[in-house]
């Protein structure tokens, strides 16, 4: 049964309804791409001998992403061999920060689904499917999009097929400082949320040797664009806001101090409000890990100039521009609504600055074609429409909390929810057109996981979940063995995919009992070399010691650094690669 809501719906939204339709959208979202998709490699579950688990056998309904491809149409496609994204649209390019994002994710989520409780009506938690999702992406991140240095690169499938072996070569000699900042977080992140997990020190000791690299050899972070360096700076308060390390402390606030004093070299409201808005933002986190007022009044600085761009007669943001069409890309308009939200709370200003929030989101998100469908939101009788998930009539959400009515879902448009790339304004016809359907996965999987991490803890708060519903950490360790399922995982033809609320998630009967998958470190972190960015020589023995310090490498790593460029990445030597038909991680004889 679904609720039609009032007839009479105020136009002005509170921030509680769109912070929760944001992440409504971002969960559901990122259950459609990762699961159906097939926008890249393809995960195997397997199933466990052992009867004691069987949480994440519904990924055998599904088909899971090990990593995700660059591009790819937002359109499913039905037919006798394909259910999911055209795969002849498919870029088949792999970037470490887009996965990173994915991934993380995945582990955020993971831990909002930890507060539902199993058994609860129609309602199956994602909790240990998503984290043993996220095992098996990083086992093949670092075991795939390494270069011989150990460094995080980009990544490009040769191969024809997703599922059935690959080949991936190096796309070029480059890599970003920012893809190994984002790995760093994830690696982090899986083991803050899977304490008990065997590998989860592995994980800790290589977060904090990346770290050591941005400690030990921070002047070239100096050196890189002002974009580059707010993606960082970004990677950072994540990663301080779970380990609380000193060292990541003491880089946010000598990188802040330095981006500040950058920003006021040129005028980037010219042509980068997104990174404008994520330098806010970030501003405003790393005053709440540090107290520094300077962060603070930066932050306020930079806010007040985009609300001042805001033009009320028109609804969006006017850039400064003598151009007769301006383009707005989906990444600059989520980081100003979102900048402009997280400015609202922090300074107090949630009532004056609501008709903006509310007009902006209307005019941009909701009326002008920015995303391709929405979810459909959770019916009357599924637990997720209710606070504490009660199916308690007074503590039904309205729709309003979870999407506007006037979108279109998945189902009509036959379109993942998803951003497209830009809209552009016409001065002249003073309108907003969207461009084509294209799905770029960097762009989503940031807005995504830029949504999640600011509003995961303010719709719990609005859910009333609590302590007691936290992840049972203690169940995501059990060994899972090398069975494989069946690769028919897919929905059935000429049925779109739905996922707009986790009721279509029902169990197969026939994976009865799944667990987790230990991972071992000799065949995950130590096959390539510690981070470096010179070329090291591989190590000749299997022992994996991730403790050891960077510091035998530091002459290379300092020569290799003075070649940082202002172009966001560092050249490394170029190689000839070897075309690595490498088999699914689980498969691999051991020598």
């Amino acid at each position: 049964m679904r609720y039609i809501g009032p007839f009479f719906r105020m136009n002005s939204l509170s921030h509680k309804e769109i912070s929760g339709q944001l992440f409504y959208l971002s969960k559901e979202s990122i259950k459609t791409i990762v699961l159906n998709s097939k926008c890249g490699l393809l995960a195997q579950v397997r199933a466990s001998k052992k009867p004691s688990i069987n949480d994440i056998s519904i990924l055998n309904n599904f088909s899971p992403l090990l990593c995700l491809y660059k591009k790819a149409s937002p359109m499913f496609i039905h037919s006798k061999t394909s259910h999911g994204f055209d795969e002849s649209s498919f870029k088949k390019e792999i970037n470490p920060s887009t996965n990173a994002f994915m991934t993380l994710c995945l582990l955020e989520l993971s831990e909002y689904y930890s507060h539902y409780d199993e058994g609860e009506r129609n309602v199956v938690s994602l909790e240990k499917p998503f984290k043993y999702l996220a095992k098996e992406q990083l086992q093949f991140y670092s075991e795939n999009l390494r270069n011989d240095e150990g460094l995080f690169v980009d990544k490009k499938n040769i191969s024809d097929g997703n599922s059935k072996g690959f080949s991936l070569i190096d796309k070029d000699s480059k890599f970003k400082f920012s893809d190994q900042a984002f790995m760093m977080d994830v690696y982090f992140l899986y083991a803050h949320y899977n304490k008990f997990d065997q590998n989860s020190d592995e994980y800790i000791k290589f977060s904090y040797e990346i770290l050591d690299m941005f400690k030990n050899y921070k002047s070239a972070l100096y050196d890189l664009s002002f974009s580059e360096s707010t993606q960082i700076f970004f990677a950072l308060n994540l990663f301080y806001r779970y380990s609380h390390n000193k060292d990541a402390k003491n880089l946010i606030l000598d990188l802040g101090d330095f981006l500040i004093s950058k920003f006021q070299e040129k005028d980037h409201y010219l042509d980068s409000i997104d990174d404008c808005a994520l330098f806010c933002i970030c501003l405003m986190e790393a005053y709440k890990h540090t107290d520094i007022i300077s962060f603070k009044d930066s932050s306020k600085e930079i806010a007040e100039k985009l609300i001042s761009l805001y033009d009320s007669d028109k609804n969006i943001f006017i850039k400064p521009s003598d151009k007769k069409e301006i383009k707005y890309s989906c990444v600059e308009i989520n980081n100003y609504l979102l900048c402009l939200i997280m400015y609202s709370l922090q300074e107090d200003k949630t009532t004056e600055l609501r008709p903006i929030i509310s007009g902006l989101y209307r005019k941009l998100f909701v009326n002008n074609g920015l995303l391709t469908s929405w979810p459909e939101a959770p019916t009357l009788d599924e637990v997720e429409r209710y606070k504490k998930l009660s199916l308690r009539s007074d503590d039904m959400l309205d729709e309003t909390y979870f999407r506007m009515p006037v979108l279109p879902t998945p189902k009509s448009t036959g379109l993942a929810p998803i951003f497209i790339k830009n809209l552009v304004y016409s001065k002249k016809k003073d309108s907003l057109s969207p461009s084509k359907n294209s799905f770029d996965s960097n762009k989503n999987m940031f807005n995504f996981l830029l949504i999640i991490h600011l509003f995961k803890d303010s719709v719990e708060e609005v859910m009333n979940f609590t302590c007691s519903n936290l992840s049972k950490e203690h169940n995501d360790t059990e060994i899972i063995e090398d069975t494989k399922i069946e690769d028919n995982l897919s929905p059935e033809p000429n049925e779109l995919p739905n996922l707009d609320n986790s009721a279509n998630i029902v169990s197969n009967s026939s994976l009865s009992s799944t667990s987790i998958n230990t991972i071992s470190p000799q065949k995950n972190l130590c096959d390539k070399p510690k981070i470096s960015v010179s070329n090291l020589e591989s190590k000749s023995d299997s022992s994996c010691d991730l403790e050891k310090n960077t510091k035998s490498n530091s002459n290379n790593l300092k020569e290799s650094c003075k070649t940082v460029s202002n172009n966001k990445t560092t050249n490394i030597p170029k190689k000839k690669f070897k075309k690595n038909k490498a088999q699914h991680p689980s498969k691999k004889k051991k020598k």
